[in-house]
């Protein structure tokens, strides 16, 4: 079964949720996990080993649990590292040092979020699953309120709407996520930054299955992808700037990508980085006689490669 098909069943349902986990949709409804459709489940993650070895119903039946995901306590305040390179680990940072004034994110019973608090982009963030629908609820809402947050009513992921929401209350430098599967198209995200007259940098996530034409667009047109199990995100990064980690890669395409990076490390790392030869291409990962850089609580090497480099330890099947 596909996101859509999912949407359209449960949608008529007043709190409904569709996440993914190892590949598998997993349905939340109320607070309960009421279905889970493994017809693109994975048989190996690396992220999701170091996490949890629940299977997927488990896995997010331990979320609701311990991090109130999918409820009206869920929290969405956090100043602490949930996995080594996440996106709002990274994004958090970079609002933290004056990089970006705000980040557009999405968060489950809220939908799409604007926030220049950087603990409340990692609040939503951390150990956030791919988010494909959401309903509202009010009470999350109105906590991201009181934390100065922008949502919508209708809790509709809509990244393009939030960009320019961003933009009418005033922040210029933004960073804004997409989803890779089953989110916005990427050229309406940079049409709406040259008529808000901003600059965004675009992370796409949640890249697992994304057709051939997607990956193009996305290695075209996005500053930082993380690829998840997708095949052809890996196999169309080979002119990336930078690659980080080998398990589940995370490519940087841009500038504007590379700086998002350089935020999340310390001065002499962010040094190192801004120095890389642009005609080049890079490697950062755990071995290697290159100069390391701190990365939250890693410390990888940065060594010339050809890209992309590949890993016995990654998702299985890829898609």
């Amino acid at each position: 079964m596909n996101p859509e098909d999912l949407i359209a069943k449960y949608r008529h349902r007043p709190d409904f949720h569709l996440t993914r986990v190892m590949g598998c949709w997993v349905v939340i409804v109320g607070g309960e996990v009421a279905e889970v459709d493994d017809s693109e489940a994975l048989d190996h993650c690396p992220l999701q080993a170091l996490l949890s070895h629940a299977d997927a119903a488990d896995y997010a039946r331990e979320k609701i649990a311990t991090l109130k995901q999918f409820t009206a306590d869920r929290e969405v305040w956090r100043d602490t590292l949930g996995v080594p390179f996440g996106t709002s680990e990274m994004m958090m940072h970079a609002v933290r040092k004056g990089i970006i004034d705000c980040a557009v994110t999405a968060c489950d019973g809220a939908g799409t979020v604007v926030t220049a608090v950087p603990e409340v982009v990692q609040g939503i963030g951390a150990r956030m699953n791919g988010l494909f629908y959401t309903s509202p609820i009010r009470e999350v809402q109105a906590r991201l309120r009181e934390h100065g947050a922008i949502v919508f009513d209708d809790a509709r992921i809509d990244q393009v709407a939030g960009l320019r929401q961003a933009a009418a209350a005033g922040h210029r430098r933004i960073a804004l996520t997409v989803n890779g599967r089953y989110g916005a198209r990427l050229a309406d995200v940079r049409e709406a930054e040259r008529e808000t007259d901003t600059q965004v940098i675009l992370a796409v996530v949640c890249t697992t299955g994304v057709s051939e034409e997607r990956a193009d667009e996305i290695v075209a047109t996005a500053d930082i992808a993380w690829t998840c199990a997708s095949r052809p995100m890996r196999e169309k990064s080979t002119d990336a700037l930078l690659q980080l980690t080998q398990g589940i890669p995370i490519f940087v395409y841009t500038e504007r990508g590379l700086e998002l990076l350089a935020a999340y490390s310390d001065e002499a790392g962010g040094e190192v980085l801004r120095g890389l030869d642009r005609a080049k291409h890079y490697l950062l990962a755990a071995h290697g006689d290159g100069p390391r850089v701190r990365l939250g609580p890693a410390r990888p090497a940065v060594v010339e490669a050809e890209l992309p480099v590949r890993s016995r330890n990654e998702p299985r099947p890829l898609r």
